[in-house]
């Protein structure tokens, strides 16, 4: 049986503090689930919310307006976890780019690996752009997400 928890475990939200890629999974108008891949979290210190920055005309956006009901899929502390929640979102937030922030206030968190699977390589990732300007939002978005898990 699955291990199931009401907040993020300790471990796991010290590695979602680093960079990760995260599966958003939202639910469109004709009820299909839809994924993107996001990067840019934070979760709370108490596990129990987790705020996402997104651009502002993320297809995302619209879905949760209609639907709050949220999935993330972390690989993480050598396993794969399902985490649910409910979310909202902010207005679009004008910075070096436009934003708009996604709290999700968690309900659930499932390790939801298959039986006898351990993750033992992480994935990675490279930012293709600017290293200035990679820099620069990095640091926006992190001080922007500090301030909606208050």
């Amino acid at each position: 049986m699955a291990k199931t928890f009401d907040t993020l475990p300790q471990l796991l939200i010290d590695d979602l503090r680093k960079e990760v890629i995260v599966s958003l999974i939202t639910v469109t108008a004709e009820n299909e689930a839809q994924v993107s891949a996001v990067s840019w979290l934070l979760p709370s210190e108490d596990g129990k919310k987790i705020a996402i920055a997104v651009g502002h005309k993320g297809s995302s956006i619209s879905n949760l307006e209609k639907n709050p009901n949220v999935t993330l899929g972390v690989l993480a502390v050598d396993t794969y976890y399902s985490i649910k929640g409910k979310a909202s979102v902010s207005e679009i937030i004008e910075k070096t780019m436009k934003y708009r922030v996604i709290t999700i206030e968690i309900t659930e968190v499932e390790d939801a690996m298959f039986y006898g699977g351990k993750v033992v390589q992480l994935p990675k990732y490279k930012k293709t752009y600017d290293a200035t300007l990679a820099e620069k939002l990095d640091n926006e978005v992190h001080e922007l997400l500090l301030e909606y898990l208050k």
